[in-house]
């Protein structure tokens, strides 16, 4: 590991105070998948004979969501519905109409005023009460035995290849024909493989909570209250990514890749400081040089730096990202020996330290260490933002 100054884990404890999301919020992120599903199950609903079954995904299920930069901002929800049919048995064109019409529906009877919005591969619902939630729902079928039994010859364990699932993409050159060679995913898989990366870690946080009678048994605690030092340290990384790239949103490194990479490189520290550090040092590494380059670990097709391929200068912007996290980092310690801690914090990661906090925080004048700053990295322009077709 790269020798840096001391890292403080109190420093690191007081900036995530700032940026991470009160438990509120996820609990109502948990009631919009419950009112979706029970919606889909419904007598009368169109899916109620497919046993539709919604299951989270995205960053409220990981537990690494950040507040938005922008207070007016959405915050961004994903869930999949598994519909039990053959992927032979309707076109995807169908199946998404038909998923579709029940969502604009719930939409109407839950008084959604915005308009239900087509994606390619979902629906998006946009909820506007005391949070700004967006909804991206994606309807999907079962994978057939021969997909799932390849995902077990690739070393995908058996019971996360099994919940790959086929999606609808009106991208598909057969969108609108029957085929069983629908795309293939497994964010569910994603979701099991990266809780059982942090799970170890949050024995002990979770079997407090339950003593405590905040939760009544230890399969109660949901991943979002484990907080660990990988979900913290990704919503650290994802708070200096929105910083740097504030301007241009586009070239900025998508979270699939940054806690796909902030996963792998995690080794079980309880440290949030060794963690953040260790994490920065070595996700490099699993950025394979070919496709795919940043892979599904449950799913090896299913590349999140896809798009690297059509546009170079994202792959560009994810390195010129990582280099000056490395050097910010580095900074963050520095700043803590020279007592400059309130203006790193507030460049590095937007986040007024208060007056209380500082006082704690910083060594007195007596304790300052003597180190040597590390190089400056300079940053040019980022390219115009493309078409995000």
């Amino acid at each position: 590991m790269t020798t840096r100054s001391p890292l403080r884990p109190d420093v690191l404890d007081a900036v995530l105070d700032h940026i991470d999301i009160p438990r509120s919020y996820y609990e109502k992120a948990i009631a919009r998948h419950k009112s979706l599903g029970a919606w889909l199950c419904r007598p009368e609903s169109k899916h109620a004979a497919l046993n539709p079954h919604v299951s989270a995904q995205g960053s409220f299920r990981f537990g690494t969501v950040i507040r938005p930069l922008d207070e007016s901002a959405e915050y961004d929800l994903d869930n999949v519905t598994k519909l039990q049919l053959e992927k032979t048995a309707l076109t995807q064109k169908t199946i998404k109409e038909l998923y579709g019409y029940e969502v604009k529906a719930y939409a109407r009877a839950n008084g959604i005023i915005e308009p239900v919005e087509e994606m390619h591969r979902c629906w998006r619902l946009h909820y506007a009460d005391e949070i700004n939630f967006h909804l991206d729902t994606l309807p999907s079928l079962p994978e057939d035995p021969a997909r799932i039994a390849w995902l077990q010859a690739q070393g995908v364990p058996a019971d996360l290849a099994k919940r790959a699932i086929a999606i609808t993409d009106r991208r598909h050159p057969q969108y609108e024909q029957i085929t069983a060679d629908l795309q293939s995913s497994n964010p569910s898989g994603f979701a099991r493989w990266f809780e059982s990366r942090v799970r170890p870690v949050a024995e002990q946080r979770i079997r407090k909570l339950v003593e405590a009678r905040v939760y009544a048994r230890v399969d109660d605690v949901p991943p979002y209250d484990w907080k660990t030092p990988l979900q913290r340290s990704i919503q650290l990384l994802k708070r200096h990514r929105d910083i740097m790239f504030r301007d241009n949103l586009k070239q900025a490194p998508i979270s699939m890749i940054i806690t796909n990479l902030a996963a792998h490189a995690y080794d079980g520290q309880t440290d949030i400081a060794e963690a953040l550090l260790h994490i920065v040092d070595t996700m490099p590494s699993y950025v394979l040089p070919t496709r795919p380059r940043v892979p599904n670990p449950t799913d090896p097709a299913e590349d999140y730096a896809d798009k690297w391929t059509k546009d170079p200068t994202l792959e560009d912007s994810f390195w010129l990202w990582h280099n000056q996290l490395t050097a910010d980092i580095t900074q963050l310690a520095t700043a803590y020996a020279h007592r400059r801690l309130h203006p790193t914090v507030k460049t590095i990661f937007d986040v007024q330290l208060t007056n209380d906090e500082l006082r704690t925080l910083e060594p007195p004048p007596e304790a300052r260490i003597t180190v040597v700053a590390a190089p400056a990295i300079t940053l040019f322009a980022a390219p115009k933002p493309w078409s995000n077709a």
